[in-house]
């Protein structure tokens, strides 16, 4: 005769997303790092250079080169993690990502104004996750508004 098997689940905790907007944000910010990957080549095919790529003569440290995908990859790790106040955390990421693009409007403003809609549409990603984070229940709520036996 097999034995039961106990299966342990975790409770949600409040602040957390929702597993649907958990995989819709990190596809998101996968597509995030695709885009900013996009920046990258376009900038190298067309020779113009971003501020964080360099000229090709002197280019950026790998470091700095990378750092707009910095973001990106925080945030996946982030929702797969289930880490709480993941939109707040998305939008800081988002703004991250718009302060790069400023950088670059003076350098190249047609691949600056690119990396400000990339950010923008982070950003909107994130607030639109906001719809899915766990709020706390309240007794009252948790009894379905039922009164308590007054013994």
């Amino acid at each position: 005769m097999t034995e039961p098997q106990v299966v342990l689940m975790r409770t949600p905790r409040p602040g957390e997303l929702t597993s649907g907007w958990r995989l819709v944000t990190s596809v998101a910010w996968i597509a995030i790092a695709v885009a900013i990957g996009s920046v990258w080549k376009t900038s190298e095919q067309l020779g113009l250079s971003t501020w964080w790529l360099g000229p090709r003569g002197d280019p950026q440290p790998r470091v700095v080169q990378l750092m707009p995908f910095v973001p990106a990859l925080l945030m996946v790790i982030g929702a797969i993690n289930n880490a709480r106040r993941l939109p707040l955390f998305g939008i800081a990421a988002s703004a991250f990502i718009v302060a790069i693009g400023i950088a670059d409007l003076g350098r190249v403003a047609r691949l600056g104004w690119i990396e400000i809609g990339i950010g923008i549409a982070a950003a909107a990603v994130s607030l639109g996750s906001t719809a899915g984070v766990l709020r706390p229940v309240r007794a009252e709520r948790a009894t379905s508004g039922a009164e308590p036996d007054a013994r």
